[in-house]
């Protein structure tokens, strides 16, 4: 219901991907007649059933969200579709409404959740700019579902056939697809940006996060992730996309109030970039357990 009357979202389409909670039927029941869509397939991993849906969808502007976030933030949807049309000519083409991460520095307006596992956990700082004294956004180098909005042109022709099916199979968890899209997007010259879509997040609670096995899974696939996304330009943040990104910030965007200490995180990220900027962005495939042809295989986590 809350997407229905979010201004600027024009139908919804729900990928269905075999769930045995009776979903299907209480989508039915609230879903607009001849305008939203159900597309349903059987449990082939929500990378798939992202690129299937996608297929049907009619709008310039595509948004993914996920199943456990509830859209109660009004508002957000018009924000996406102002950044992208003034900014298309910097060819914005990919803006989160979760979060971003910048040299190992987590950047959004909630905290992100992170499986307890992770031994890395990090406070997610706000965005320390501001658009047009309007909302909080800022340009970056990649953007995290959910929401996770595209130009439906980019997703179906530059970056087809969309989500790389590759990284995961069926049963595994579903991460790292939305940071290797954007390393995608931004070899090609596309660029990237955050704003704060404050969903309810986490409902239903995160079944990868909270069973032991998933957590080992999900640490597993993590590794192979990494790799993958190293894979594309080299490393993770290379230092073309880290300045293009600053320059764009510098040039369209004003910082934020002293209350978000706004200042001291740009300061914080530029120091945390230091060590990026100067080392030679070059991946090593010998560094792989069983080559670079067996994360294309899948990998040996299942």
């Amino acid at each position: 219901k809350e997407l229905q009357t979010e201004h600027g979202i024009s139908e919804i389409i729900v990928a269905e991907d075999g769930s045995r909670d009776g979903s299907y039927e209480k989508w039915i029941q609230v879903l607009r007649t001849n305008i939203d869509k159900i597309v349903q397939t059987n449990n082939v991993h929500e990378i798939r059933a992202y690129n299937n849906a996608a297929k049907h969808a009619n709008g310039s502007i595509l948004c993914f969200l996920q199943d456990d976030d509830i859209p109660s933030d009004q508002g957000w949807a018009r924000q996406v579709i102002a950044l992208m049309n003034n900014f298309r000519h910097e060819r914005l083409g990919l803006i989160s409404g979760l979060a971003t991460e910048i040299c190992q520095y987590e950047i959004g307006e909630q905290q992100v959740e992170h499986p307890p596992s992770m031994k890395n956990f990090k406070k997610t700082q706000p965005i320390p700019y501001i658009y047009k004294d309007q909302f909080p956004f800022m340009f970056t180098t990649e953007a995290w579902l959910s929401p996770l909005c595209i130009r439906s042109d980019i997703f179906r022709e530059d970056l087809s056939p969309g989500f790389d099916e590759s990284l995961a199979k069926s049963g595994e968890p579903g991460i790292g697809l939305d940071i290797h899209l954007s390393l995608r997007a931004a070899i090609l010259g596309f660029t990237i940006g955050v704003h704060g879509a404050k969903f309810q997040r986490g409902i239903g609670g995160h079944g990868s996060v909270s069973d032991t096995k998933k957590q080992q899974l999900r640490l597993c696939k993590r590794t192979e992730i990494s790799a993958r996304i190293k894979m594309l330009a080299g490393c993770r943040w290379p230092p073309a996309f880290l300045y293009h990104a600053n320059h764009l910030n510098h040039k369209y965007l004003s910082i934020r109030s002293s209350k978000h200490s706004s200042k001291r995180t740009i300061d914080e990220i530029y120091q945390k970039c230091k060590p990026f900027l100067s080392r030679p962005c070059r991946f090593d495939p010998s560094r792989i357990p069983g080559g670079v042809q067996n994360l294309y295989n899948g990998g040996s986590c299942s």
